[in-house]
């Protein structure tokens, strides 16, 4: 497999306080990683360093260098009384690749139009982003975050703000584009990713690679993995950690 990205010893800190340490990850084509672990953990923080929006304290980071990003955050913020309208939002992803005063070609506008087709808000594509609720805008996002034509795939909680009928519909899209492109998703529900993506990082302080998708508590708590695993079945139940009663 071709490596994409490349991270070596990598240790994060913000005003001296350690996020990161000696942290080690390869993203190699058409990888599907999962990364967990515990809110504060470093789990944003790791992907603002692979998308170099931070500066690692120490360690290397090596790029393939026709590696092209998609970048869907944790938290969008848009003002949303500025004068634009959806098509216009998922249009300014093409500024990756595009100059931002160049025309759009007819293959870019159907790109957005089927991007737009897939979110169910086709017919409604001059809307002023002000109008969209939490979901739409997330949605919207994400559609911006694939202008680019990108052969990496970063997500930080993507299921943010989206209703579950399009949430299984957002899965069943990464299946589909992880033939084409490297997927890294930052999830809490490990239930949910467990069965799309193709190994596990967990990241809580430093990060531990786990080379399969099957994850039990035991690996968990073992690698200081505090998260909990949720079985579906006939009738959908959480397990969690036995507590010892006086």
């Amino acid at each position: 497999m071709k490596p994409l990205v490349q991270v070596h010893n990598i240790t994060a800190a913000y005003d001296n306080n350690v996020v990161l340490s000696n942290v080690n990850l390869d993203v190699n084509e058409n990888d599907f990683i999962g990364i967990i672990g515990p809110n504060g953990g470093g789990k944003t923080t790791l992907l603002k360093i692979i998308i170099e929006l931070l500066k690692p304290a120490s360690g290397v980071i090596k790029k393939d260098p026709n590696l092209k990003i998609g970048y869907l955050p944790q938290v969008n913020s848009i003002d949303k009384q500025f004068p634009i309208t959806i098509r216009d939002v998922i249009l300014s992803g093409r500024f990756v690749n595009d100059k931002w005063w160049s025309k759009p070609s007819k293959q870019t506008l159907q790109k957005v139009d089927e991007l737009l087709e897939f979110i169910g808000l086709k017919n409604v594509h001059n809307m002023p982003i002000g109008e969209l609720s939490g979901g739409q805008m997330q949605r919207i996002f994400l559609c911006r975050a694939l202008m680019s034509n990108p052969n990496l795939l970063i997500l930080d909680e993507p299921n943010t703000y989206v209703d579950k009928t399009f949430e299984a519909s957002l899965y069943n899209l990464l299946g589909e584009l992880n033939k084409d492109m490297a997927i890294l998703l930052v999830s809490h529900d490990v239930g949910t990713i467990s069965s799309m993506v193709k190994t596990i990082a967990c990241v809580n302080g430093g990060l531990h690679y786990h080379h399969s998708n099957k994850i039990t508590n035991e690996v968990l708590q073992s690698y200081n993995c505090p998260i909990e695993l949720v079985s579906h079945g006939h009738v959908p139940h959480r397990v969690l950690k036995h507590h010892e009663h006086e």
